[in-house]
């Protein structure tokens, strides 16, 4: 697959995931991805897991794996029910990891799509954060899904589950004492919305600001931190194959976005991104989802751009 160049950017370079034995079917769901040195972290939105992986040379392999419950206490809903994870983040020392927030709906037996259950996941409701300390464990959690049906643009579409425009989390970046989550849905009235969040020392928040994002009528799909920018996966609100971009975007100065690539409609959807340094170059590491192609027993193939 080819990405159009929009900013004089280099083209992709195939970076191998080795996961050693583990089966395909996690990799065909990697959701997010964040980097901490030579370390990478993924996560699948379909397990409770998050694998750690170690770079090589120019490739990574898995060198271990945490339990989200083990290190986050009072997971919202019942034992062993799906977090639908959607993205990582590594700062200042922490592991950020962000769910869906979203509702669902089951899966009709018939065309009677308004017909069929709308379900509230309430284990998909999560933003957590965890410190690795020698000192045992510090687990801490917050659940956004109330603060966001409140908000005024965003009340109207609580009721609605994900894909049909309904409350939905798909990134999330930290930069210095700010989270910023971004939705896939709702958009409202054509522009994307991403909440910068302030936490108290109690892991309460603090402070809520929004943000409208003008994304060509796409959502947002996935968020990473490069310095004080954010860039910006934009794609689809619903299931269609695109099309899907990537975006500048500093929040600080608060203008609108800058496209800097666009995949077009693909059938291999851009899910997870970070920034991570190979071979002493930084580059952005890119995660696919519906990616049988990139598999290949248990590795996986992550496209890397240099220099972004």
């Amino acid at each position: 697959m080819r990405v159009a160049n929009k900013a004089g950017l280099h083209a992709a370079d195939r970076v191998e995931l080795d996961y050693l034995e583990h089966s395909s079917e996690l990799l065909e769901n990697l959701s997010g991805c964040a980097a901490n040195g030579p370390l990478l972290w993924t996560v699948s939105d379909e397990g409770h897991t998050i694998a750690c992986l170690e770079r090589h040379d120019s490739n990574y392999s898995l060198t271990g794996s945490i339990k989200i419950d083990h290190w986050v206490s009072e997971i919202p809903g019942e034992k062993g029910d799906e977090l639908d994870l959607e993205s990582l983040d590594f700062a200042s020392g922490f592991l950020w990891v962000c769910g869906a927030h979203c509702k669902v709906r089951r899966k009709p037996q018939t065309d009677e799509l308004l017909n069929s259950e709308i379900r509230e996941r309430k284990s998909r409701r999560l933003l957590a954060r965890i410190a690795f300390e020698s000192d045992g464990r510090t687990p801490t959690r917050v659940d956004l899904r109330k603060v966001l049906e409140e908000d005024l643009f965003l009340s109207p579409y609580r009721e609605l589950p994900t894909k049909e425009n309904g409350i939905d989390i798909e990134g999330m970046a930290v930069i210095d004492d700010r989270i910023f989550v971004g939705l896939r849905g709702p958009l409202v009235g054509g522009f994307a919305v991403v909440f910068e969040l302030y936490l108290d020392d109690r892991f309460r928040i603090a402070s809520l600001k929004r943000h409208f994002l003008k994304l060509d009528g796409l959502a947002v799909r996935e968020l990473a931190r490069v310095n004080a920018s954010l860039l910006v996966i934009a794609g689809p609100v619903g299931e269609s194959q695109g099309p899907f971009a990537l975006y500048r975007w500093n929040p600080e100065m608060d203008a609108a976005p800058t496209k800097v690539f666009a995949w077009g409609v693909v059938a291999e959807k851009p899910e997870g991104m970070c920034i991570t340094s190979i071979e002493g170059k930084d580059g952005l590491l890119v995660l696919y989802d519906s990616p049988q192609a990139r598999i290949r027993g248990a590795t996986f193939e992550a496209d890397w751009f240099k220099g972004i």
